[in-house]
């Protein structure tokens, strides 16, 4: 895990301004530092490298080919290099026993038509010196980030985090389309836009070609989910659970390769506890690791039985300690974030560091792909053809939820939380920011798939929801130079998921069903058969309690108003109304709270 930069000017990039941008990087990458630059001085790129996998420094980057052609930077891990390496018959000679070498090998003689064969996450930058372009790349489902932005002289920069681009600025502005939308609906990701006006994301699955002759810009899509599904169609639930229970282990178990220590990041749910129980058949004490909140919000009974005899850090969580790290995860987040959990994460990953941990996995990804949510089951109910189909998928919906189902009918899912509960409170957007800005559409990636809620889980895995979780992970874990990964985002558990017919997955035993029945290899039928618990914080407490003078003060400010993005006296009209109501969903507070809190830090 690394932080990548380059810098592209017409008049020569200079070694000293790009020195500086990269020491902005400097806590994804504190192992080694290096920097390359073109013949001509126009490009520069430059790599902050987290030793993982051949912790030698014949490893460090930039990487050149033999020949000096290609030359990469590269962040994030290709997790079957080993095997890639054992089946290449080309005449590179490798010099490292990592993965850099391996993925460049595999570039220079194929281009990005070898990445389907590369299992793991990545965001690269690739120079070809002899036809003078450049190729910016991220992988399958956007787990590393990298971000690019136009300069003013002509050129261009990208880099792993937006901070360093947002010094290129002549002026920081914030991109309105983008900030509606998220008022309105709840979305933080819209596809390449940022909460910055002028820099952009490279879009999960695509890869970028620059010409540095011409200019031109060319964007290609290399991956798509929908062309890779296995046809499942016929068959047996045995045999499903049979492939799905190898697919799982072996993606953990190639998850784990490192040559540092190994943790895990878990809670007490049927995810994590799948996670724990294939990674200790490959690892030896592996240490886990969770965010503990006090009662009723304490996961901490569940998680001490999923360890077993593994060690277990509880990150003890209070409001005031995350008030504590309330700035500091805003900086380091530089876009709005999830809640209060996401600065939890802070505590975690130092009792990660005391405890000798650089890698660390996590359960993301399996309610997407075996759809989990009780969402899903209820737009299963909602979409029954029949009345005789409604009260069988009814009953067992009733039955797991413990829950009245909803009646047949449409499905609107933009803005629900994963419960399905409203998060947005689109009044409170004011009349100006109406008028000067566009709803931006939901991308169009669940469109690929004839089943309505696979369509609902493809925008969540690839729109909706992931994207703004691996965003808010990978910056946290990053900060205290943590290297954190997603076995179950392994594409080829992904698409083996999706083609998974939904009738194994929604049934009478509750949401992700199969996936449940193959957990029970690994851990406690108890665990296995449990209910999808979200993960929760105290937040709407505090919201309404120690943090209300924090949440007053802040809808009742001078810059709040002068923005002219929420309406202040309706916010606090609704916040009145929070206050003396049931205090369900928290989520617009949180919205308005840190949406001000992000823009006094990036723009004021």
């Amino acid at each position: 895990m690394c932080g990548i930069l380059g810098i592209v000017r017409p008049g020569g990039a200079d070694r000293a301004e790009a020195r500086g941008l990269l020491d902005m990087l400097a806590h994804r990458g504190p192992d080694a530092e290096g920097y390359w630059q073109s013949a001509d001085g126009r490009l520069i790129v430059g790599h902050r490298r987290l030793k993982i996998l051949d912790l030698s420094d014949a490893a460090n980057q930039p990487m050149c080919s033999p020949d000096g052609r290609f030359v990469l930077v590269y962040n994030g891990e290709v997790v079957n290099y080993r095997d890639l390496r054992a089946a290449y018959r080309g005449p590179w000679n490798f010099a490292t026993n990592g993965d850099t070498e391996m993925l460049l090998a595999l570039l220079a003689e194929r281009g990005t038509d070898a990445l389907h064969e590369c299992v793991g996450m990545f965001a690269f930058a690739l120079f070809d010196t002899k036809l003078r372009r450049l190729t910016l790349v991220r992988d399958r489902f956007g787990i590393k980030p990298l971000y690019v932005t136009r300069l003013d002289d002509g050129g261009l920069a990208f880099a792993s985090e937006i901070p360093p681009l947002l010094k290129l600025q002549r002026e920081v502005q914030a991109d309105l389309d983008v900030i509606r939308t998220y008022l309105e609906t709840t979305l933080y990701e819209t596809g390449r836009r940022t909460f910055f006006s002028g820099i952009e994301s490279v879009a999960p699955g695509s890869a970028i070609e620059i010409d540095l002759v011409s200019g031109a810009w060319m964007e290609k899509q290399w991956y798509k989910l929908a062309e890779h599904l296995p046809d499942l169609s016929d068959a047996s639930e045995a045999e499903l659970i049979e492939e799905g229970a190898r697919r799982i282990e072996r993606a953990i178990a190639d998850h784990l390769i490192a040559d540092v220590r190994t943790g895990l990041n878990v809670s007490g749910g049927v995810d994590s506890s799948t996670l724990v129980g294939v990674a200790r058949r490959h690892v030896a004490d592996i240490h886990l690791f969770t965010q503990d909140y006090e009662p009723p919000y304490s996961e901490a009974e569940w998680v001490r039985k999923v360890a077993g005899e593994s060690p277990l850090h509880l990150a003890q969580l209070t409001e005031g300690r995350i008030r504590q790290v309330l700035d500091r995860t805003i900086r380091l987040q530089a876009e709005p974030f999830g809640g209060v959990t996401v600065a939890g994460y802070d505590y975690l990953y130092q009792a990660a560091d005391r405890a000798g941990v650089t890698v660390l996995l996590d359960g993301n990804g399996v309610d997407e792909v075996f759809l989990g949510y009780k969402k899903y089951h209820a737009a299963a109910v909602r979409l029954a053809k029949d009345e005789a189909e409604w009260m069988s998928l009814a009953a067992g919906y009733r039955h797991f939820w413990q829950s009245e189902p909803p009646p047949r009918g449409t499905v609107d899912f933009r803005g629900q939380s994963i419960d399905g509960s409203e998060g947005a409170r689109p009044a409170a957007i004011t009349h100006a920011l109406r008028r000067g800005s566009s709803l931006l559409p939901l991308p169009e990636v669940g469109g690929n798939f004839s089943d309505p809620i696979r369509a609902m889980a493809a925008q969540d895995l690839l729109a909706a929801k992931i994207p703004r979780g691996l965003r808010f992970n990978d910056r946290m874990s990053m900060a205290r130079s943590k290297e954190l990964r997603v076995p179950f985002l392994d594409h080829r558990l992904v698409e083996f998921g999706f083609a998974v017919p939904s009738r194994y997955l929604l049934d009478a035993s509750g949401s992700k069903a199969l996936f449940r029945r193959i957990a029970a290899r690994w851990i406690p039928g108890e665990v296995a058969a449990a209910v999808k618990r979200s993960v929760q914080s105290p937040q709407r407490e505090w919201l309404a309690g120690p943090w209300r003078g924090l949440v007053e003060t802040t809808l009742s400010s001078d810059s709040l108003a002068a923005r002219g993005w929420i309406n202040p006296e309706i916010a606090r009209h609704l916040y009145q109304d929070y206050l003396v109501g049931a205090k369900g969903n928290s989520f617009f507070l949180w919205q308005w709270l840190n949406l001000e809190l992000w823009a006094r830090n990036f723009l004021d």
